[in-house]
Protein backbone atom coordinates (compact mmCIF):
# COMPACT_ATOMS: atom_id res chain seq x y z
CA UNK A 1 0.00 0.00 0.00
CA UNK A 2 2.82 2.40 0.84
CA UNK A 3 4.50 1.54 -2.46
CA UNK A 4 1.33 2.45 -4.39
CA UNK A 5 1.14 5.83 -2.63
CA UNK A 6 4.77 6.69 -3.40
CA UNK A 7 4.35 5.60 -7.02
CA UNK A 8 1.18 7.68 -7.30
CA UNK A 9 3.02 10.73 -5.91
CA UNK A 10 5.83 10.28 -8.46
CA UNK A 11 3.34 10.05 -11.34
CA UNK A 12 1.47 13.13 -10.09
CA UNK A 13 4.73 15.07 -9.78
CA UNK A 14 5.77 14.02 -13.29
CA UNK A 15 2.40 15.02 -14.73
CA UNK A 16 2.60 18.43 -13.04
CA UNK A 17 6.12 18.96 -14.36
CA UNK A 18 5.20 17.80 -17.89
CA UNK A 19 2.21 20.14 -17.86
CA UNK A 20 4.55 23.07 -17.11
CA UNK A 21 6.60 22.22 -20.18
CA UNK A 22 3.49 22.05 -22.35
CA UNK A 23 2.37 25.45 -21.03
CA UNK A 24 5.86 26.85 -21.63
CA UNK A 25 5.96 25.47 -25.17
CA UNK A 26 2.60 26.72 -26.35
CA UNK A 27 2.99 30.00 -24.46
CA UNK A 28 6.41 30.49 -26.06
CA UNK A 29 4.94 29.98 -29.54
CA UNK A 30 1.86 32.15 -29.01
CA UNK A 31 3.70 35.03 -27.38
CA UNK A 32 6.46 35.01 -30.00
CA UNK A 33 3.82 35.21 -32.71
CA UNK A 34 2.18 38.09 -30.81
CA UNK A 35 5.62 39.73 -30.54
CA UNK A 36 6.05 39.37 -34.30
CA UNK A 37 2.60 40.83 -35.00
CA UNK A 38 3.29 43.83 -32.75
CA UNK A 39 6.64 44.43 -34.44
CA UNK A 40 5.08 44.25 -37.91
CA UNK A 41 2.32 46.65 -36.89
CA UNK A 42 4.74 49.29 -35.57
CA UNK A 43 7.32 49.12 -38.37
CA UNK A 44 6.24 52.01 -40.58
CA UNK A 45 6.93 50.68 -44.06
CA UNK A 46 6.98 46.93 -43.79
CA UNK A 47 7.52 45.52 -47.27
CA UNK A 48 6.32 41.94 -47.72
CA UNK A 49 8.85 41.06 -50.39
CA UNK A 50 10.36 37.63 -50.95
CA UNK A 51 13.17 38.07 -48.41
CA UNK A 52 10.73 39.31 -45.76
CA UNK A 53 8.50 36.30 -46.32
CA UNK A 54 11.50 33.96 -46.06
CA UNK A 55 12.51 35.66 -42.81
CA UNK A 56 8.99 35.32 -41.42
CA UNK A 57 8.89 31.66 -42.41
CA UNK A 58 12.28 31.04 -40.77
CA UNK A 59 11.09 32.79 -37.59
CA UNK A 60 7.91 30.71 -37.42
CA UNK A 61 9.81 27.46 -38.14
CA UNK A 62 12.42 28.21 -35.47
CA UNK A 63 9.72 29.10 -32.94
CA UNK A 64 7.87 25.90 -33.87
CA UNK A 65 11.02 23.79 -33.49
CA UNK A 66 11.81 25.29 -30.09
CA UNK A 67 8.17 24.76 -29.07
CA UNK A 68 8.41 21.09 -30.05
CA UNK A 69 11.50 20.55 -27.89
CA UNK A 70 9.98 22.47 -24.99
CA UNK A 71 6.88 20.27 -25.09
CA UNK A 72 9.17 17.23 -25.07
CA UNK A 73 10.48 18.47 -21.70
CA UNK A 74 13.99 19.70 -22.51
CA UNK A 75 14.90 21.33 -19.22
CA UNK A 76 18.24 22.81 -20.35
CA UNK A 77 16.56 24.46 -23.35
CA UNK A 78 13.94 26.02 -21.08
CA UNK A 79 16.66 27.34 -18.76
CA UNK A 80 18.75 28.80 -21.59
CA UNK A 81 15.74 30.46 -23.19
CA UNK A 82 14.61 31.79 -19.79
CA UNK A 83 18.00 33.44 -19.26
CA UNK A 84 17.88 34.95 -22.77
CA UNK A 85 14.36 36.30 -22.31
CA UNK A 86 15.18 37.55 -18.81
CA UNK A 87 18.15 39.48 -20.20
CA UNK A 88 16.01 40.85 -23.03
CA UNK A 89 13.41 42.01 -20.49
CA UNK A 90 16.03 43.77 -18.38
CA UNK A 91 17.51 45.47 -21.45
CA UNK A 92 14.04 46.54 -22.59
CA UNK A 93 13.21 48.03 -19.18
CA UNK A 94 16.51 49.92 -19.32
CA UNK A 95 15.85 51.14 -22.86
CA UNK A 96 12.42 52.47 -21.88
CA UNK A 97 14.21 55.27 -20.00
CA UNK A 98 15.49 56.65 -23.34
CA UNK A 99 13.25 59.00 -25.31
CA UNK A 100 14.24 57.47 -28.66
CA UNK A 101 12.96 53.99 -27.86
CA UNK A 102 11.14 51.97 -30.52
CA UNK A 103 7.42 52.85 -30.15
CA UNK A 104 6.39 49.21 -29.70
CA UNK A 105 8.77 48.64 -26.76
CA UNK A 106 6.11 49.07 -24.05
CA UNK A 107 3.98 46.46 -25.82
CA UNK A 108 6.89 44.00 -26.05
CA UNK A 109 7.55 44.02 -22.31
CA UNK A 110 4.49 41.96 -21.24
CA UNK A 111 5.29 39.37 -23.92
CA UNK A 112 8.90 39.07 -22.81
CA UNK A 113 8.09 38.89 -19.10
CA UNK A 114 5.38 36.28 -19.63
CA UNK A 115 7.67 34.13 -21.78
CA UNK A 116 10.39 34.48 -19.13
CA UNK A 117 8.03 33.34 -16.39
CA UNK A 118 6.67 30.38 -18.36
CA UNK A 119 10.17 29.20 -19.31
CA UNK A 120 11.51 29.69 -15.78
CA UNK A 121 8.52 27.85 -14.38
CA UNK A 122 9.35 24.85 -16.56
CA UNK A 123 13.14 25.09 -16.34
CA UNK A 124 13.52 25.57 -12.60
CA UNK A 125 10.14 24.22 -11.40
CA UNK A 126 8.81 27.56 -10.17
CA UNK A 127 5.26 27.62 -8.79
Amino acid sequence: MANENSQSNRVETFDRRARKFVHAGYGFLALNLAYLAIAMFFIPSFDLGFSALLSLAAFVLLAGLLTYYLIKGKEMLAQILAVIYGARSIFLVYSLTDANTFPAAPYFLPCLLTIFYLLGRAGWDWP
